[in-house]
């Protein structure tokens, strides 16, 4: 019974040490890593019960394929040498802070590396926006920060032509985003310009204020907030008797632009209400008829919305533009 105390001081005793000893550990990392030539800074983070480690590189004079392989071979160099556990690195260069390739520390020396290291020079080179590119093996996302210049970045991107299936674009105009998985294509580049031009327009009675589109493998979705004249409404009070003319001029541009795909196409209209909260008081599914009991309140919307569907998987199978 005597020796409890002595425990009880011990195991706090023993994780101080443990921390005190990662913090060395980081520490001596961190500082082999700044002396290496490519390297302006560098953080190295602990791991914690919730978080991994990782490593933050911001590098310089490192431009190409061969002289970012070397950093990334220098890096885990340390960090096998330091016995540094499983960790996640960020790349950061020096001329934008804002970009940032993430991976993981099997990355070094893949056979996805060069791939990998080629179309980030190609997108940081060429995108207006920031670039937040993110790759694990199979799957990568590439997370771009566009602003006014999406249109220029969508397009830019379709013409680097680089892609694989578990490939996630996604381009970010403020409230408003487009979304290809796979390449962006040329295809994917009219569906984009057909969105941003016809569902935001001004001259539509009831516009809308954000929109979502994405290209997935299989399907096109499109999420549009319908901005009415009235401003946020009680759901009961969104009816298709009061508001179906203002919406309809809106729904048609939206189908016009997910047929451009030739998917099977989803379409959602969204509604604020004075609560703040999402009113989704349409939802079309071109390949299904609608669900029953989807809107508690029984508005009509859905059936409305598939009525004036009618007829868009024939459709599909025209070009864009032609006579029907």
């Amino acid at each position: 019974m005597a020796r409890a105390p002595v425990l009880l001081v011990a195991l706090p005793l023993l994780a101080v040490a443990a921390c005190s000893g990662a913090l060395d550990q980081a520490h001596s990392v961190q500082t082999r890593l700044n002396r290496i030539d490519e390297v302006v800074a560098s953080r190295v983070s602990t791991p914690s019960p919730s978080t991994g480690a990782a490593i933050e590189v911001v590098y310089d004079d490192a431009d190409t394929v061969r002289s970012l392989s070397r950093l990334v071979k220098a890096v885990d160099a340390v960090a096998d040498d330091e016995d540094y556990p499983s960790y996640r690195l960020d790349l950061v260069p020096a001329a934008n802070e804002h970009d940032r390739l993430t991976v993981d520390d099997s990355f070094g020396g893949s056979t996805d590396q060069a791939s990998v290291l080629d179309n980030w020079l190609a997108t940081t080179g060429a995108l207006l926006g920031d670039v937040r590119y993110t790759f694990e093996p199979g799957t990568e996302e590439i997370d771009v920060d566009s602003g006014a210049g999406i249109a220029h970045d969508v397009g830019e991107a379709s013409r680097i032509r680089y892609g694989f299936p578990g490939t996630v674009w996604t381009f970010r105009d403020g409230a408003s985003s487009f979304v290809a998985s796979g390449r962006v294509s040329p295809t994917d580049v009219l569906l984009f310009q057909g969105a941003q031009r016809t569902v935001t327009s001004e001259i539509l009675p009831a516009p809308a204020s954000a929109w979502t589109l994405e290209r997935r493998d299989r399907q096109v979705l499109l999420d549009l907030h319908v901005a009415f004249p009235g401003g946020p409404m009680p759901p009961e009070r969104l009816t298709v008797r009061r508001y179906g003319d203002a919406v309809a001029r809106l729904s048609d541009a939206a189908m016009s632009v997910v047929r451009v795909a030739g998917l099977p196409a989803t379409i959602r209209l969204i509604a604020a209400t004075p609560d703040g909260d999402d009113d989704v008081f349409g939802y079309w599914v071109s390949d299904r008829r609608p669900v029953r009991g989807r809107d508690p309140l029984a508005r009509g919307w859905d059936l409305w919305l598939a009525h004036r569907g009618d007829g868009f998987g024939d459709r599909l199978r025209q070009p864009a533009g032609s006579a029907t």
